[in-house]
């Protein structure tokens, strides 16, 4: 391991598997007098906000047992049809024909039974073409054919051939009728709901602690902060271990919600036994969930096609929806957006202000502020954060092509993290007693031995053992609503 200081003594070594007091000598943890016992974290003790965080902020949904989850996800009834071919008296349009021309009657032919008799329809240029549907459709195939003519007063008109293209997009308005005796009116179009499916993923650690090793000073000591902000010192290796052991844990669980990758076969079976005999079987995590939707490669970062993506997760919210659009990135990506998007603010307003720019004294200057947040005119709020899980160097093995950082830490995900009728869009799932598993072993001795007292032990070894586990699983109800930006380096 590369050397991080001329004053570095030792090398760190790295092991696994049980520790005794054999192992603290070898690595100096218990070598008396030290001249200081505070040990500089090569990783810090404090991860800062990551994804598992903010997800701690919305309701962690606990389901009875840890069977399979099915969610439903709800088509708009109301969408774009594209278009299959125009035809006039069974005839496909050339470009020589004025479609629609002294109310003639012409044929749009669509791959399914989106609308109905009486129903006015337009196309991509909206109500320039105003096109009457006035007969139920027929089968033609598997296609559904619709006889129509323009709803104008100008006789003149007709309908480019342009904008009868293959694939060119149509909806449905509304249905008008004469005012006297009318006979018909629209019928609405339905969309069945899809159903979704994902399984839980089970993981667990386990340490082994020896009997002589309880409450054993070492040879430095580390601080952390609880809950109320108090800072606590600690000085035994069982500390240090219990420590350790959760920090990696709560990184396991980071991991897994945010990596996980289905592991089931198509026929709907697990190929992969574990220690028991019994199968593994893993569920899909975020990434693997959002990336199936909308995934963008880029080379060169620009705000405003950034925003404009920004827009797409969010603008078909309800106005009584809430719209809080998460943007995770790295450190290199933040600052990637904060110098793109000072440069787009400064079209509209100079940054280089006394907010900014300040006097520490009175020769020298000072330049703060990053740009972190935005809220748009439709009440959308935009969020950027750093996640160190993107920084990551032992994960993320490619490093950009600028040399500043690892590839991933360019990376934008835009997560609506919003509500839609009052449920989150993505959100944690456990079972009520599976979430946060822990337990011991103990042998002969143990940390909560009482003195002499009899007590049962679970085996015979000198001695204790620590459990821990989790039953967990992710819900992305509506991938459509997620964005990734990802650079161009990490194309498949």
């Amino acid at each position: 391991m590369q050397r991080i200081s001329e004053l570095q003594q030792y090398e760190p070594t790295d092991w696994s598997n049980l520790t005794s007091k054999n192992h603290l000598g070898a690595i100096y943890m218990t070598e008396p007098q030290m001249f200081t016992k505070m040990v500089t974290r090569l990783y810090a003790a404090n991860y800062g906000i990551n994804f598992g965080t903010i997800l701690d902020e919305y309701p962690t949904e606990y389901l009875k047992s840890d069977d399979d989850f099915l969610w439903y996800l709800q088509a708009s009834s109301d969408k774009n049809v594209a278009l299959v071919e125009a035809r006039i008296s069974g005839t496909a349009v050339t470009a020589g024909n004025e479609t629609g021309k002294e109310y003639q009657f012409f044929e749009l032919v669509f791959a399914e039974n989106h609308f109905s008799d009486t129903n006015l329809i337009v196309g991509e240029k909206n109500s320039i073409y105003p096109i009457l549907i006035v007969a139920d459709p027929e089968m033609d195939g598997e296609n559904w054919v619709y006889t129509c003519r323009l709803l104008t007063g100008d006789n003149e008109l007709f309908i480019p051939f342009d904008e009868l293209a293959a694939g060119k997009r149509f909806s449905k308005e509304w249905s008008p009728v004469e005012k006297t005796l009318s006979k018909k009116g629209g019928t609405p179009n339905y969309t069945s709901p899809f159903r979704m499916k994902n399984i839980f993923s089970q993981i667990r650690m386990e340490d082994t602690i020896p009997g002589d090793m309880i409450e054993r000073p070492v040879a430095f000591s580390w601080s952390t902060v609880d809950k109320s902000g108090n800072k606590q010192i600690h000085t035994t290796w069982m500390e240090y271990r219990d420590w350790e052991l959760e920090v990696q844990f709560q990184d396991m669980k980071d991991k897994l919600l945010n990596f996980a990758t289905l592991n089931e076969a198509n026929d709907g079976t697990f190929k992969q036994e574990g220690k028991s005999g019994f199968m593994i079987e893993q569920g899909a995590g975020l990434e693997q969930q959002v990336q199936s939707s909308n995934m963008y490669y880029y080379s060169t970062f620009d705000v405003s096609k950034f925003t404009e993506q920004v827009m797409d997760v969010s603008d078909n919210a309800r106005t009584d929806d809430t719209r809080e659009v998460i943007v995770r990135t790295g450190r290199w990506g933040a600052i990637q957006f904060h110098n793109d998007m000072e440069r787009f603010a400064s079209l509209w307003t100079p940054v280089q202000n006394s907010t900014r720019i300040y006097f520490k004294n009175d020769t020298d200057m000072g330049y703060k502020g990053r740009f972190r947040e935005y809220t748009g005119p439709d009440g959308t709020k935009l969020s950027v954060i750093v996640d160190p899980m993107y920084d990551d160097p032992i994960r993320n093995k490619i490093r950009h092509a600028s040399g500043n950082g690892v590839a991933k830490s360019y990376t934008y995900s835009i997560y609506n993290l919003g509500t839609s009728d009052g449920e989150a869009n993505i959100y944690k799932v456990s079972t009520k007693k599976g979430e946060d598993i822990f337990g011991y072993q103990p042998g002969l001795r143990d940390p909560w031995t009482l003195g002499d007292k009899k007590r049962i032990m679970s085996f015979a070894d000198d001695g204790y053992k620590v459990h821990r586990s989790s039953i967990l699983g992710l819900v992305v109800k509506d991938p459509t609503r997620c964005v990734t930006w990802e650079n161009n380096q990490l194309a498949a």
